[in-house]
């Protein structure tokens, strides 16, 4: 059985899904961890077991990039977008039965200051991650230039993701693969002028 599919994953994301549906149907401000916690068919303590507080049950279990896959990219000997599409495509698969769920995600964190900064701290969390499996890959390469493309691959995805939950692509592998390839042309406009 792969990890992310362990019984406390399972359980996670059923807290989620309870609490997306509570602050759709009810309206974020009038859900409580107790009422997600009956309507989960847990008890509170189980709960606080999962999450901190409601928001952090409405982002679920932090999207790290598979730990196998990851393994694979550092040590891959093809190029970085080869391998890098291998670690996306892995990490990007098991988000593919999501789409509503991200769907609310983004329209209640547009609306709710404290769910918009939870939401940023974990694409914050994720560009650590690449920043870190890049360094191991290529650890002679400068930290700044590290960094940028870290951050680059991370808003690459994101652009996807945003684009496949809003419904204006179909197929978020292959958006989050397209948007991975404008990075070094999106690098060349620096020396364009005028842009």
């Amino acid at each position: 059985m792969m990890p992310h599919r362990t019984r406390r994953y399972r359980t996670a994301k059923k807290i989620q899904a309870t609490a997306i549906q509570l602050a759709v149907r009810d309206g974020l401000a009038n859900v409580t961890t107790e009422a997600i916690a009956r309507e989960a068919g847990i008890s509170t303590r189980t709960f606080f077991n999962y999450y901190p507080y409601k928001e952090a049950a409405m982002m679920g279990p932090p999207p790290d990039y598979p730990a196998e896959a990851s393994e694979q990219f550092v040590k891959g000997t093809g190029t970085l977008i080869e391998d890098l599409d291998r670690l996306i495509t892995v990490h990007l698969s098991r988000f593919l039965d999501e789409r509503e769920l991200l769907v609310h995600i983004l329209a209640l964190s547009d609306t709710d200051p404290k769910l918009d900064a939870l939401r940023n701290s974990t694409i914050l969390s994720r560009r650590a991650q690449m920043r870190d499996l890049l360094r191991r890959r290529c650890p002679a390469t400068r930290p700044a230039q590290i960094e940028i493309l870290a951050a680059a691959i991370v808003a690459a995805t994101n652009a996807a993701t945003k684009a496949w939950a809003s419904g204006e692509v179909d197929d978020f592998i292959a958006a989050a693969r397209e948007n991975l390839l404008l990075i070094q042309p999106a690098a060349e406009l620096l020396g364009q002028r005028p842009c």
